[in-house]
């Protein structure tokens, strides 16, 4: 987990360490920390219908940005091809590039490419979409270019991200 978190550019990482943001990886539910006790028994947007609540859920992009143990690939909770870069690039979009997600910049790219980059509805929303294309892009050569082959201007936009510090 440690080692693809450090695939990120080390610009990006300083930038997180510079502004107090914190990644806890934990082996227990997220709402057992004290940040978020708050979230016991509540219902996740797009978890609607599932039965799950946040005590469930095995990552969270806040600060502290926290992912569970064990639960870092697709299929493991949730649908990220990668949880503890998709949570960290909840962050990065947040705290570092102060929700970069809903730039105009970033608006349009997004309606253009969200549909071809995957089928999931869950990616109409510029945060959700932003940090998946952001795990994409860092996980491994195989992802990289997959994001490059579908999403080209996303690829571009964060490529150029570490330009912006």
């Amino acid at each position: 987990m440690i080692q693809r978190i450090n695939n990120i550019d080390s610009k990006t990482l300083y930038a997180l360490y510079h502004k107090n943001i914190r990644i806890k990886l934990i082996n227990f539910p997220i709402t057992y920390l004290p940040e978020y006790s708050y979230l016991r028994g509540q219902i996740p947007r797009g978890w609607e219908g599932t039965g799950y609540t946040w005590d469930s859920v095995p990552g969270i992009g806040g600060n502290p940005v926290v992912a569970r143990i064990g639960y870092s690939n697709y299929g493991n909770m949730h649908t990220s091809i990668n949880l503890e870069l998709h949570e960290t690039a909840h962050a990065i979009d947040r705290y570092v590039f102060q929700n970069i997600s809903y730039s105009q910049e970033f608006l349009r790219i997004h309606s253009r490419e969200y549909n071809s980059f995957s089928n999931s509805s869950y990616y109409y929303y510029p945060e959700e979409y932003f940090a998946e294309a952001y795990a994409y892009y860092y996980l491994n050569s195989s992802t990289h270019e997959t994001l490059k082959t579908r999403a080209p201007y996303t690829y571009e936009f964060i490529q150029k991200l570490p330009l912006r510090l």
